[in-house]
């Protein structure tokens, strides 16, 4: 069975709590976004709170941040975790990159895996290695400002890079610890098309699939309310549908026209949630998501035996009232944590 993980959200003043009971309630790993606060900052407070749960960022938006100083700030969550941070790297989409961070996107696989080695680099030069790294794109040739580090029995920080598209695999395969797999996804397209690339590009670089982790995300929603949480579903897989990149998802069970349907009902009602949800059949939600009652959903994860090796619980969250976000991750908790069976 995969080992299990949840994406939390929550202000500042209830995180360090809310994590703490995710670790009690025997999850593997707690992980956070980079929407409205910062990953890493978030990642910090999980730190601080909790003893021996792993602590992910999924993701952080590694363009619009030197390498170096993603890389020191790795260096010290691990630290500051006692050696259970999960870095987790994504690159965003051009638009939002130039026009919110104001960086550059261009050539984002062959970034990414410039980015990756230049923070190996750093990691090195922290243990006391005299090593640089000298890409097309990012350069590490000097060492911190009191010359090497001393740390020679520390490991470099686990490292993972999202990844969709078969160059942003291959990169990830090459020179990352795994994979985070976007949340909208189905079993098929992970066993047809997810696994194949992975195992695919890992033995191009020579690695094998055992030093490799995937962890897939999963769209969960859950409710006493059956038809709340499938509508909830709906939005999410509704909004996630108009992507273009996301088409062979669909194609995995052979719904691929609902990507121009969807992008139909976007462009005309300006994004409303409600017509996202109504264009989207009862059967997407259970190709595409796991939602209903704790008692009809507790059993669903079965279809990622096998396939993955950490799965990632996280709640829809388009258009979706916080109150009932809240709800949601709590439920998660109570029916998915290993301490409840």
């Amino acid at each position: 069975m995969a080992t299990r993980g949840i994406a939390i959200d929550a202000p500042y003043d209830r995180l360090g709590a809310l994590a703490k009971r995710v670790e009690n309630a025997g999850f593997d790993t707690v992980w956070v976004a980079e929407t409205a606060r910062d990953s890493l900052i978030q990642a910090a407070v999980l730190a601080s709170a909790t003893s021996s749960v792993t602590i992910g960022t999924n993701i952080t938006l590694a363009f619009p941040r030197s390498p170096t100083v993603t890389a020191l700030q790795a260096w010290d969550l691990d630290a500051l975790s006692q050696g259970r941070f999960t870095l987790g790297l994504g690159s965003q989409v051009k638009r939002i990159i130039e026009e919110r961070f104001s960086s550059e996107f261009s050539q984002p696989a062959k970034r990414m895996g410039e980015y990756v080695q230049a923070m190996r680099a750093v990691w090195e030069m922290e243990r006391g290695v005299a090593t640089t790294f000298s890409g097309e794109i990012y350069h590490v040739l000097r060492p911190g400002i009191n010359g090497l580090g001393s740390a020679s029995d520390r490991r470099h920080p686990t490292v993972c890079v999202a990844a969709v598209g078969p160059l942003m695999v291959a990169a990830a395969a090459a020179y990352a610890d795994g994979i985070l797999g976007h949340p909208f996804t189905s079993d098929r397209y992970v066993a047809n098309t997810v696994e194949p690339a992975i195992s695919a590009a890992l033995a191009e670089h020579g690695r094998a699939r055992e030093q490799f982790t995937l962890n897939q995300g999963v769209i969960v929603c859950i409710s006493d309310d059956a038809e709340t949480a499938i509508r909830e579903a709906k939005q999410q897989i509704g909004f996630y549908g108009t992507t273009p990149n996301y088409t062979a998802v669909f194609a995995s069970y052979g719904d691929e026209q609902l990507t121009t349907s969807l992008q139909r009902v976007f462009r005309s009602t300006k994004g409303d949630p409600s017509a996202l949800a109504d264009a989207v059949p009862d059967a997407a939600v259970e190709r595409y998501a796991i939602a209903g009652t704790p008692d009809e959903v507790v059993d669903k994860l079965a279809a990622f035996d096998g396939l993955v090796d950490h799965l990632i619980l996280g709640g829809a969250w388009y258009q979706i009232p916080r109150e009932r976000a809240d709800e949601n991750i709590d439920a998660i908790i109570d029916v998915f944590g290993h301490s409840a069976g």
